[in-house]
């Protein structure tokens, strides 16, 4: 299938090599103050911007189904992690350089003082990210999972949305007997009744709708916000190579979200083509779960932060977190 992309032209980004790229963070709440990197040309032919992706956000599979990943000025590395967790570790570690997450990797982040820094961010609905339970459930709400199983990928925004969840219905963790799984064991132990619920996202939550008649009883926009950030590797924007074929990468997959968009239909049947779900489950993902860039703004920090509390004042993660002060908006 060939792609025809309404496509961003990207000639003034790529000339970032011959020009200056400012790094003098502007601050929009807390501490986002970044260190300026030297300004000068930036060679990036020499540069290989390593990227984090996971099935369920599938980075590659929309940059190159947007056309986005054709005349690259620098060289690109995709590999593929479980969730965003996982993907916050590689990025501190320095093993990737960029990676986009759920709102709630980037706290456990912080929390672990994690060599990151939240340098974007993007909305979506928060519909797909939900509590199910099987078809032939008795539960019906949240309140009724007090005694039971639920099945959840522990620092995901699964995790956030279960927590909040919980609270909205006057209970705690403690009420529950949280089991921390990998999203295809999670779907395995619903379909199999080993836990009576399920906390995870799409297109999780989509395969589960529609491949095996999951009901969803609680999602995101009811309790938690529908953010993803950006996680950098804090060496990685200190280097002005990298820091510019980050600056060119954003614009590319705002184009790319754009054209996801505005070609739907084309989309989501690449998507279930190439990540090998059903087109139901696809269309039903991209329907409610496209991500849209959007400035890291106060109200999007002090949303984090209001679940950065909840994680402390439930005893998931040690002490507190600031999250402002993981922020670089540099690249707003």
């Amino acid at each position: 299938m060939k792609f025809r992309s309404p496509r961003l032209r990207l000639t003034g980004v790529a000339l970032i090599a011959a020009t200056s790229l400012l790094l003098g963070a502007c601050s929009s709440g807390g501490d986002t103050t970044a260190d300026a990197a030297p300004t000068g040309p930036v060679d990036l032919s020499a540069v290989t911007l390593k990227v984090g992706d996971q099935k369920a956000i599938s980075i590659e599979v929309l940059l190159r189904a947007a056309g986005q990943l054709e005349n690259l000025p620098y060289k690109l590395e995709f590999s593929t992690f479980t969730a965003g967790l996982p993907l916050v570790e590689a990025a501190s570690a320095g093993g990737i350089d960029l990676a986009q997450t759920g709102n709630t990797p980037v706290i456990f982040g912080a929390a672990s003082k994690a060599n990151i820094k939240i340098v974007g961010a993007l909305e979506a609905t928060g519909r797909g990210d939900a509590i199910l339970v099987g078809k032939d459930s008795a539960v019906r709400s949240v309140a009724d999972l007090k005694g039971k199983k639920v099945a959840v990928f522990k620092g995901s925004s699964a995790h956030a949305n279960l927590l909040l969840q919980l609270q909205k219905s006057g209970l705690t963790t403690g009420d529950i007997e949280a089991v921390f799984l990998t999203p295809a064991d999670g779907y395995a132990s619903l379909t199999k009744g080993d836990v009576d619920a399920w906390a995870t996202w799409d297109p999780y939550t989509a395969i589960a709708e529609k491949d095996s008649g999951a009901r969803v009883i609680a999602t995101a926009d009811q309790a938690a916000n529908g953010y993803n950030f950006w996680a950098a590797s804090a060496d990685a924007i200190a280097d002005p190579g990298k820091a510019a074929a980050i600056e060119d990468f954003f614009t590319r997959y705002a184009a790319a979200t754009t054209w996801s968009q505005a070609n739907l239909d084309e989309w989501s049947t690449k998507y279930a083509e190439l990540t090998s779900i059903s087109p139901e489950a696809s269309r039903t993902t991209w329907t409610r779960s496209i991500k849209q860039p959007i400035p890291l703004t106060d109200k999007v920090i002090a949303s984090e932060q209001e679940i950065a509390d909840a994680f402390t004042a439930a005893g998931d993660i040690p002490g507190t977190v600031d999250f402002a002060a993981a922020v670089d908006n540099r690249f707003d």
